[in-house]
């Protein structure tokens, strides 16, 4: 096989050679560094990677390309991964998907960091014999924060991953010194209504763009709950344009992008009777699994691909029936445009069933706003729901609207007006508030653009529509320094990223009164800039990183709080919440008489607390112990009295009835219950843990804590050391007892 692209970087030697189909090509490095050998190639080609694989036979020195082949038997498939994740729960949750699939057996698991867990496991599939070692690096680097010594968004970035959204989890093996992504997943447990249903789009957007698969998970369904009573209020659902937006950005890119849904909790068909035209079939946690297994082990996963495909479609026509054909796309409409390949913007303009109306309270209007609003009304066509804050202007109108705009705003430059009126493309039009009462980012908004993009193409332009309160420092530096507005804020790079025109109509939050903007800015050489960022040769490799952090926070004293109580006390200890930084409080569990009663949508109450953690404990008492946890990096940055927080909010959301109940052990299915539980069955005990190092004297956290028992997390080369200060004599009892059923291992010690 013959190379037609060589580079030299070092000791490195990078090379290209064709694929099989010739349509795409295979990467390799040559590595020569002085002590070390390696080889490493990458077969770049989707369609290729169904039927071949990279075979390096009995070495690592020399390869080719093989075909797949169904061969049963032969020699045992070791492997190495690595799943980089917001948090150790996110982590956690992909292995459970391989265990649930494999049933392996063997599965140890360690911490081989205080950071980083091992997990080692043997299984059979598809008569194949595998070994695996997955190690989890829970805490990305994000936020200014450096705790790995390597960056796996790096890249994503540098093939074209833009916008400062990422997944929960990255997926990557490593061979010798070099890691590859192989696919990134989105976790989902909130509520899937209006604006927090394309929330997340910017990651699968950004992400695809990239050339990484991405999965986005959804819990299916959630219900609103009355925030007095606890009680289901309604149930809502995600606007069918959204699961179909990841159908066509895969088809765009010819990248696996997909929403998958799952059952969630609350779904419950002899209870709702909008359910009962859902058929269940179309979940496709298997169909999920089994691509899980088969990429990590480099097998054909198109069979999988395709019936995700299948179902997500099924799905976007069983939404498109929940909503109102006078205003949405209909199932029928969503099946003709996915068989037809026809361009959606192109089909609405054609169709025009409907015009793009934006509601806004009046509260919220600001300057002319409103009177803009009428204009759009009047040239828009609407795209695929009236319910999006996102409409379309057909290229022949652009004009007339463009004169509208320019007779409402008499002070928008002649020059950007007339490039507006002028384009021959299509206008999307994106109206949004963009920010909070405060100025502080109004988080939902940031997949607004994204979702208009993964409907239609880049090729249509885009003018959004600010009308929220801007912060005087950001429009400062939106006007004088855009890029550094981009770098600093993530809400602004989506909009200078993917806006040509941005509209702003909006309050000023700044010391002098009554401020505010009317201003028509083109901003088309940002999302040129933008779009045309990535550079990189389309192989998502880096160099590995040690798997040891350089620093510790409060995303380490989860780890090792989680690790401690449901890997080495799991036999008398129950995990009914675990939510480190980057959870979304979507619910804690208690276990009662061998039911697993759990509450959903966690609310903030004043006064109280939401723990971090909450852990159950038996066998101490004749009661179960109930111990919520509030874990911080310092234990300066506790809050005073928020033991008592803890424990109140526990017994409040106790007292109310559980969202869903199910048979513990062995596991039952979800149901509904009316039947309260009676917190007086339960000992409670509030906990804090914290790093120890620079740690306040134990007396003093107390007095300002009030929480019974500390949790002094002190990381070495290993693992933990975990000093529990009790301050009252049942935690005495507890701490005692959990030193006393900790089983000898070498990653925690308890004292």
């Amino acid at each position: 096989m013959k190379s037609f692209f060589e580079k030299k970087d070092g000791f490195i030697v990078y090379r290209k050679y064709p694929c099989p189909c010739g349509k795409s090509y295979i990467v390799e490095e040559q590595d020569f560094t002085p002590g070390h050998r390696d080889v490493y190639a990458f077969l770049r080609c989707r369609k290729c990677s169904r039927s071949y694989f990279i075979d390096y036979k009995n070495n690592h020195l020399t390869w080719t390309v093989s075909r797949k082949s169904a061969k049963k038997g032969g020699r045992t498939m070791h492997r190495y991964f690595r799943i980089h994740g917001d948090n150790i729960v996110e982590c956690e949750r992909i292995v459970n998907l391989i265990v649930q699939k494999t049933q392996p057996s063997r599965y140890e698991k360690k911490l081989i960091a205080p950071s980083t867990t091992l997990v080692n496991m043997d299984f059979i599939y598809d008569g194949m014999l595998y070994s695996w070692d997955i190690v989890l690096l829970p805490g990305f680097n994000k936020n200014g924060r450096t705790r790995w010594e390597g960056n796996i968004f790096k890249p994503l970035k540098d093939n074209g991953s833009f916008l400062d959204e990422t997944p929960d989890a990255i997926i990557t093996e490593v061979n010798g010194n070099t890691e590859h992504i192989l696919f990134a997943i989105e976790f989902c447990s909130a509520l899937q209504a209006g604006n927090q249903a394309w929330q997340r789009s910017g990651r699968a957007l950004s992400t695809g763009r990239a050339g990484c698969p991405y999965i986005y998970i959804v819990e299916f369904v959630k219900y609103e709950l009355n925030s007095k009573t606890r009680e289901r209020k309604a149930l809502r659902y995600p606007n069918a344009a959204v699961p179909y937006s990841y159908l066509n950005f895969a088809k765009a890119t010819d990248n696996f992008v997909a929403q998958v849904y799952v059952r969630s909790e609350s779904f419950d068909k002899t209870r709702e009777s909008s359910l009962q035209e859902f058929d269940e079939s179309n979940f496709a946690e298997e169909e999920l699994c089994t691509y899980i297994i088969r990429k990590m082990a480099h097998l054909d996963t198109a069979a999988e691909e395709e019936a995700i495909f299948n179902k997500s479609l099924n799905i976007v026509k069983f939404l498109a029936d929940t909503f109102n054909s006078n205003k949405n796309f209909t199932s029928t409409e969503w099946q003709t445009i996915n068989d037809s390949g026809v361009d959606i913007v192109d089909y609405c303009i054609a169709n025009n069933r409907f015009n793009f109306h934006k509601t806004m309270a009046k509260k919220s209007a600001h300057g002319k706003i409103q009177n803009l609003l009428k204009i759009m009304d009047k040239y828009s066509v609407g795209f695929t729901s009236k319910d999006l804050p996102i409409g379309i202007i057909p290229a022949s109108r652009r004009s007339v609207f463009a004169r509208e705009v320019k007779r409402l705003y008499r002070e928008f430059p002649n020059k950007t007006i007339k490039k507006l009126a002028d384009s021959e493309k299509n206008l999307l039009l994106c109206v949004i508030k963009g920010f909070k009462p405060h100025g502080d980012d109004n988080r939902p908004d940031r997949g607004s653009l994204p979702l208009a993009y993964m409907l239609s193409n880049f090729e249509n332009e885009m003018l959004t529509v600010i009308y929220g309160p801007i912060l005087a420092r950001n429009y400062v530096l939106l006007k004088d320094h855009p890029k550094r507005l981009a770098t600093n804020n993530g809400l602004w790079k989506t909009f200078l990223a993917l806006s040509d025109y941005l509209l702003l109509d909006a309050p000023i939050l700044s010391d002098a009164p009554n401020k505010g903007v009317q201003e028509l800015l083109d901003t088309s050489d940002f999302k040129t800039h933008y779009l045309n960022s990535g550079t990189s040769d389309g192989a998502l490799n880096s160099n590995a990183f040690p798997n040891t952090a350089r620093e510790f926070h409060e995303d380490d004293v989860d780890t090792g709080i989680h690790f401690l109580f449901t890997s080495l006390l799991n036999a008398v200890c129950f995990e009914g919440m675990c939510n480190p930084p980057g959870g979304d409080w979507s619910g804690f569990s208690i276990i009662d008489n061998n039911l697993e009663s759990r509450w959903l949508s966690l609310p903030r109450v004043s006064g109280y607390k939401r723990p971090d953690h909450l852990m159950e404990v038996f066998g101490a008492f004749e009661k179960p112990v109930l111990i919520p946890i509030e874990s911080k990096e310092r234990s300066a940055d506790l809050e005073a009295n928020v033991g008592d927080g803890l424990t109140k909010y526990i017994k409040t959301l106790i007292g109310y009835v559980p969202n869903a109940t199910r048979q513990y052990s062995p596991v039952g299915d979800w149901y509904q219950t009316d039947t309260t539980i009676n917190a007086d069955r339960f000992i409670m005990l509030s906990g804090a843990a914290y790093l120890k190092d620079g740690a306040q004297d134990n007396d003093l956290v107390y007095n300002k804590s009030h929480c019974d028992m500390l949790f002094l997390m002190s990381p070495r080369y290993q693992g933990w050391d975990i000093e529990i200060v009790p301050f009252s004599e049942n935690a005495a009892i507890v701490k005692d007892y959990l030193i006393s059923m900790l089983p000898d291992n070498d990653s925690i010690a308890l004292f």
